[in-house]
Parts: C-alpha cells; sequence; structure tokens
C-alpha cells in the first residue's frame, strides 16, 4: 500500500546507523530497491480493486523483473545463486515491501525455497535453486484440516515401494501460493511415522487443488491441496527422513521476523495516509485542530512500530547465527509484531473517518492483510504460549518442540 508520504526509506533512515552488518552500500541498495518496486508497482498495477487472478499475474510479474534486477536475491547465499547480503538486509527490505502492499510478502528472498536451497539433495537443488532464485515461487504445506496446531498429528503419510520410492497420499489445507507455486515442500509422516519433508513439483498429476477465497492476503491464491501417490525418490526428501520438525524449528526461526518486518511495514504506510489526511483536512480548513487523542494514537504507533521493526531485526540476527534463543524470538517477535501492527492500523485507519472503510480503500485491504497475518505463520496464542513455555522449563528438561510449530501457510 503506497502512501502519500516519502516512502518506507523515511522509517528506515533513523535506524540504519544503529543496524550491525548494515552498510552505507546495503542502505543505497534499499533505495534502489524501493525506487525499482515503486516504479514497477506503476507498470503492474496490484491496487484493491484489480481482479484477484490478474492480481495474482502481476505480482508475479514483480517478483520476476525484481529478480533480473538483482534485488530478489540481495540477502540469498552466494552459494545458493544470490549477493550474499546480510539477513537482515532482506528483513528491512520486507519492510519496505509490506509498506507497499501486504501481498509482496513474496517479493524477495527464496520465501519457503530457503528450505530446498539448505537441506536438499545436490540433484533437487540444481534442479530448482535457479528457477527460484530467477522468481519461481515457492509453496509450503504443512496444515491440515485438524489445524496447524499439531503437527505431529499429520496424517498425510507415505507408502514406501520395492523400488525405493514412497508415494504420499493426504490433505493439505489453508495453503498459499496454491496455483502460483512451481514447488512445493510438503510434511508427512514416512512409512515409520516419523515426520518428514519432501519436495514436490507443483506440475505433478497427483497433486488436485480446491481454491478457498481469502478475506485478506488475497494476493496468491489460498485452500486446500490434495496429494493421491505422489511419488518422491530419495534425493526429494529434505534433510534425512524423520527430520521433519527440526527443519520447521529452524526455517521458521529465520521466516517469522520477515513475516513481522512485512506487517509492521503494513501499519507504517497505514500511519503515513492517515497523517497526510489528517494534515490536509487541517490546511483546507475542514478541521480547525487535531485532537489530542488523534495525536496520541499518531505518536503511540509510531513508536511502537519502530520498537517492534528493532526486535524482528533482532530475531533475524539470532537466527542467522544459530542462537539457541532464535525459535523463542522468532515465535515472540512475529506474535508481538503482526498483532502491534494490527492494532495501531485499526487505531490509525478510525482517524480517517468513513474514508476508512470503503471497499476498495487501501485502509480497509491493510486491515483484511494484518487480519489474515493474525492466522499465518502461526495462531499467536500457540507461538506466545510456546515462548512461556521455553521461560518456565529448566534447561536440562526436553521440552515440547511442536508447539513452536503452529503453521497456517498464508
Amino acid at each position: 500500500m503506497t502512501s502519500a508520504m516519502d516512502g518506507a526509506i523515511r522509517w528506515l533512515s533513523p535506524l540504519l546507523p544503529g543496524i550491525p552488518g548494515v552498510t552505507e552500500l546495503d542502505a543505497r541498495r534499499m533505495t534502489r530497491f524501493e525506487e525499482t518496486l515503486g516504479h514497477l508497482l506503476s507498470q503492474y498495477s496490484i491496487s484493491p480493486g484489480v481482479e484477484p487472478q490478474q492480481r495474482s499475474q502481476r505480482l508475479a510479474r514483480i517478483r520476476y523483473e525484481l529478480a533480473v534486477h538483482g534485488h530478489l536475491g540481495l540477502a540469498v547465499p552466494p552459494r545458493d545463486g544470490g549477493c550474499g547480503g546480510p539477513a537482515v538486509t532482506q528483513t528491512l527490505m520486507q519492510f519496505i515491501c509490506g509498506y507497499h502492499d501486504a501481498d509482496l510478502r513474496d517479493a524477495t528472498g527464496l520465501g519457503h525455497g530457503r528450505l530446498i536451497a539448505r537441506h536438499a539433495a545436490a540433484p533437487v537443488r540444481e534442479r530448482w535453486l535457479p528457477r527460484l532464485i530467477a522468481g519461481d515461487l515457492p509453496g509450503i504445506a504443512i496444515t491440515e484440516p485438524h489445524g496447524g496446531s499439531q503437527v505431529h498429528a499429520t496424517t498425510t503419510v507415505a507408502t514406501a515401494h520395492h523400488d525405493g520410492t514412497w508415494t504420499v497420499t493426504g490433505t493439505k489445507t489453508w495453503i498459499s501460493r496454491l496455483n502460483e507455486a512451481a514447488v512445493f515442500a510438503v510434511f508427512f509422516k514416512d512409512p515409520a511415522g516419523r515426520l518428514t519433508a519432501g519436495v514436490v513439483d507443483a506440475a505433478d498429476g497427483g497433486l488436485d487443488r480446491r481454491p478457498i477465497l481469502p478475506c485478506g492476503l488475497a494476493g496468491w491464491a489460498w485452500g486446500e491441496l490434495r496429494l493421491q501417490d505422489v511419488r518422491l525418490r530419495p534425493c526429494d526428501i529434505l534433510g534425512r527422513p524423520g527430520e521433519g520438525m527440526p527443519l520447521l524449528r529452524e526455517h521458521f526461526a529465520h521466516y517469522r521476523p520477515l513475516v513481522a518486518a512485512t506487517a509492521l511495514g503494513v501499519a507504517a504506510a497505514v500511519h503515513d495516509l492517515v497523517a497526510a489526511q489528517l494534515s490536509t483536512r487541517r490546511s483546507a480548513g475542514i478541521i480547525a485542530q487535531l485532537r489530542d487523542n488523534a495525536l496520541i494514537t499518531l505518536g503511540r504507533a509510531y513508536a511502537q512500530i519502530n520498537a517492534g521493526l528493532l526486535a524482528a531485526l533482532t530475531a533475524q540476527r539470532l537466527a542467522e547465527a544459530g542462537d539457541h534463543r532464535a525459535e523463542m524470538w522468532g515465535c515472540a517477535i512475529k506474535a508481538h509484531a503482526v498483532d502491534t501492527a494490527h492494532v495501531a492500523a485499526s487505531d490509525l485507519t478510525l482517524l480517517a473517518g468513513a474514508a476508512g472503510c470503503a471497499a476498495n480503500s487501501p485502509l480497509e485491504k491493510a486491515s483484511r492483510d494484518l487480519r489474515a497475518l493474525l492466522y499465518a505463520d502461526g495462531i499467536h496464542d500457540s507461538l506466545y504460549r510456546a515462548v512461556g513455555r521455553t521461560l518456565t522449563t529448566p534447561a536440562s528438561v526436553p521440552q515440547q518442540r511442536e508447539s513452536a510449530c503452529r503453521t497456517a501457510a498464508f
């Protein structure tokens, strides 16, 4: 959601000098990134009034164009085909993406394709990484009809065959990028009953899709993914059989700070748009002066958005360093940042008056997208509970890790 003011860089400028690992070159790259993104959004409009299928096609085009300009892989390691920039740079870029539209949450990096980059066998990496770094979209399939809070209760199962392959059958639901993904990372129980992940070509004939229209984050198709005897070779397994849960935990420790930053960018754009509207109304004499409650709401939201972004950057640094606290921080900051963004946008939109509830208003779209993010990549009560359990469990006692992997993949 593009605002009426100076863009997301205006928010980031005071923060950049104090962020470890971010150089002046990185700052210039982020400025160029926002300029390129703004140009592409002018060329491929994704405004709220655009028809859903056309919108997803334009979002895909934007991702490909950003890849051509070198922005998609800016923070991707060179071994995976990227530029090797710091991970916190991608977090800041996702703030910029959210500022312009929450549906740009897949505009940078490998997304869920990072699982392929880090854990796939060489033949699978060699097949998919060039496509992903060139702009192809990856998806992830974890959640099932019983919900995403009990990953170990997965009913999607693999059957072993004499030739060493497995066939996977089951139903995944609330799956984002349903029609647009080129490849899926699918989680299932292997023949030994262990949670395992594998790489599935989205063109596999054993996949059946049942779209569901979401109320927010509707840029990509969303719904049910049914797998019927989808064949996996040994090299299609991510990591080793039975490593599904550790892979999930490590991946979402990295991914959730990106979601947090995207949400906070959405709230920052709402803040700028509402502030600009209030200033315009005062200058035009429509209102004599701004009331204290409006000024307080603006000031409080500004502080909360900035504080949340700094916390998201810390969570990303911990994840990149492999710190044992990274998972806890990822859970806490994703939940806190999205809660903060949702409340800030809701409070700010009220200051815009009736204009905020028009069907195609960017403020209304921002509210819908932020409500969807309350569910995406971890229901918040589960995330907060996982953090509380970590904080109250002695280090010598094994923890029930599944609670930290509550996911609904929007």
